[in-house]
């Protein structure tokens, strides 16, 4: 890169150095959060200037889909794409459209298909039988696509019953399930007990399914699911009605089960809900190592026996407000593995201080071991306050947290002030140590977004529709949004060699292109708890010295919940021998084969059955993509 090039990245407010940035507790310095502005926001004239500033870097910049801008320091960039794997911060793309708002998303295991599902609303694009490649003709919308994250296409999918605001899962056998929903309309069912179905299958004409004879015992409105070891879904609280927060005449205080409960006695009332009031809908729920299950609602947090349905602990309230719906935090099981003797840690992060417009963000993370003898929060502020943070596993037992705001509260036309970077996690780490800060996305991810980690070990995030009345397509300071991004992180972009003033990696790295070095091509299927299995492994540029190999779970992602994720590391058994390439400058690629020896989970209170991303780091670098795997008892 030029002195030149450098200065106008300087003027923009690009980060162009190769370090991270300090983040000790005493001497934390982070990137000013970046305004955001709508393109009907910003007048012509200021639009002149961007232009020009956009040419003078033009070697920087990927112009992308118009529709917003990004004002970083001092100086705005164009709705673009920074070649930012040069700085080691991270890259983001523009990969394709959702085709309806992506308020719900879950992967479609053994394919590289997500499916987003949204509310009943006037502004959805998709059309039944819409596909991104024919004209979408029809009069009846669509709720729901499904989104090829190779191609950035979608196909529409016909649902028979309102999903806004549910939740949902995997079945043992791959099926996904979509419970509860929202109202009904002159177009579609009501949803609020509904359950849905789809089913694996091969082709392109698999779709929901429905049974208006088999229902949930309750009507809930944000209830949380989560998947317990035996495979069977847990399904706990929400509301029976649409709300902005919950009270005692809709509040729903008990769960039941998918498939139900055995016996005459389908639900369980759990007081626990109506202790919590008002601020308890989307109760964050993880599945711990002994099968029993972590429950947190508005500042309390207990663990209830999966046995017994008794609360057995009571641990310590979190500081500070209330971090579920409408106030939002985000929260996640942080990985399992052998180096930590698989015990269970829960982060919470983020949420707003009140329910009001003007609420700001929350800056503070809690960290817990449950089932510690005297269990206490850790607390820890993170770089930017942020409400509505998704909080998703990455390759390397990292945290991705991003999108959500600084200012107000989940719901429509409720909040402000998006946070565009994205901030890594790293549970590893000391105290005050934690975080990175990576380079910002130019589109707000308001309320309804999306992201969780794909099989090539990017982060795929969408969504953001946070207008309570049907807006035209680019209406409003923060309009529906139906562009899908790809997050790279930096770990995408091993760097091995310096060249000039720039870094270069493996491969063409100086033109931005994603590189890891080694892909898996031989794994099982299926595997059994315990079972010792084989991987076949290959490399291009040398003998990988350090392996990792986990499971990882995406989970049903909405509203900041990512409900099943996970992530268990798996312990390696044996290594093939080492085998050093004679010359790795020739012109010739050399291929070499490793097998790598794992032993699945052991029990599923690990892992519960179901199907799991196999994710191989070589050196700290993510294979060039993941393999679905099925866990079976």
């Amino acid at each position: 890169m030029s002195r030149t090039q450098r200065r106008a990245a300087s003027t923009l407010g690009l980060s162009i150095d190769n370090t991270s940035p300090s983040t000790s507790a005493q001497a934390a310095t982070y990137p000013p959060a970046p305004r955001y502005f709508s393109l009907k926001q910003c007048s012509l004239s200021a639009m002149a200037v961007m232009a020009l500033l956009a040419v003078a870097v033009s070697p920087l910049l990927l112009l992308g889909a118009s529709g917003a801008v990004m004002a970083a320091d001092d100086g705005m960039i164009f709705d673009g794409r920074m070649l930012a794997g040069a700085s080691l911060k991270g890259q983001w793309d523009l990969i394709g459209h959702s085709g309806v708002s992506a308020m719900h998303a879950i992967m479609r295991p053994f394919t590289d298909s997500v499916l987003f599902l949204e509310r009943v609303q006037a502004s959805t694009f998709a059309r039944i039988k819409g596909t991104s490649e024919n004209k979408n003709d029809g009069d009846e919308f669509a709720w729901s696509t499904e989104f090829s994250t190779s191609d950035g296409k979608w196909r529409a999918l016909n649902v028979h019953s309102n999903m806004f605001c549910s939740a949902g899962g995997y079945l043992p056998d791959g099926t996904v399930v979509s419970v509860a929903g929202g109202q009904p309309s002159d177009d579609m069912e009501e949803g609020y007990d509904g359950i849905r179905l789809y089913k694996p299958c091969n082709g392109t004409k698999c779709d929901w399914k429905q049974n208006f004879d088999i229902h949930l015992q309750e009507k809930r409105w944000y209830p949380t699911v989560e998947a317990l070891a035996s495979g069977d879904l847990f399904i706990l609280g929400g509301s029976n009605h649409a709300a902005s927060i919950n009270n005692d005449h809709i509040n729903i205080p008990n769960f039941e089960l998918f498939p139900p409960l055995p016996g005459g006695k389908k639900t369980i009332n759990f007081p626990f809900l109506v202790e919590t009031l008002p601020n308890n809908l989307y109760p964050m729920v993880h599945l711990l190592p002994d099968k029993n299950l972590f429950i947190l609602a508005s500042t309390r947090a207990v663990i209830l026996s999966t046995s017994t349905w008794k609360i057995i602990k009571e641990l310590p309230d979190i500081p500070g407000a209330p971090r579920n719906y409408p106030l939002t935090a985000g929260s996640v099981l942080l990985p399992l593995t052998p180096e930590n003797d698989f015990e269970p840690e829960i982060l919470v992060c983020g949420g707003a201080t009140e329910f009001s417009t003007q609420a700001k963000g929350v800056e503070s993370c809690g960290r817990i071991k449950p089932m510690a003898k005297n269990p206490v929060w850790e607390m820890e502020d993170m770089p930017y306050g942020r409400m509505m943070p998704d909080m998703a596993h990455l390759a390397d037992g990292t945290i991705a947290i991003m999108n959500g705001a600084n200012k107000g509260t989940a719901g429509f036309d409720r909040a402000s002030d998006p946070v565009l970077h994205p901030v890594q996690y790293l549970p590893n780490e000391k105290h005050g140590n934690r975080f990175r800060v990576w380079n910002p996305s130019v589109i707000a991810r308001m309320y309804h977004s999306v992201a969780f980690m794909l099989p090539d070990a990017s982060l795929l995030v969408a969504g953001s529709n946070p207008n309570g009345k049907p807006v035209q397509y680019g209406d409003g300071p923060f309009p529906t949004e139906y562009r899908v991004e790809k997050f790279s992180p930096p770990y995408l972009f091993p760097q091995t060699t310096t060249g000039g003033e720039g870094m270069t990696g493996i491969g063409d790295n100086s033109q931005g292109v994603a590189v890891a070095r080694g892909e898996i091509i031989g794994w099982p299927s299926k595997v059994q708890y315990g079972e010792t299995f084989d991987l076949s492994l290959q490399w291009y540029n040398k003998f990988p010295e350090d392996i990792r190999v986990a499971f990882v779970q995406p989970g049903f992602i909405t509203h900041s919940m990512h409900m099943s994720q996970r992530y268990v590391g798996l312990e390696i058994v044996q290594r093939g021998p080492k085998v050093e390439a004679m010359d790795i400058f020739s012109a010739m690629r050399i291929d070499m084969a490793g097998l790598v020896r794992v032993k699945a989970p052991a029990t599923n209170g690990l892992a519960p059955p179901s199907h799991y991303m196999i994710m191989v780091v070589m050196d700290g670098v993510p294979v060039v993509e993941a393999k679905w795997v099925q866990l079976t008892a």
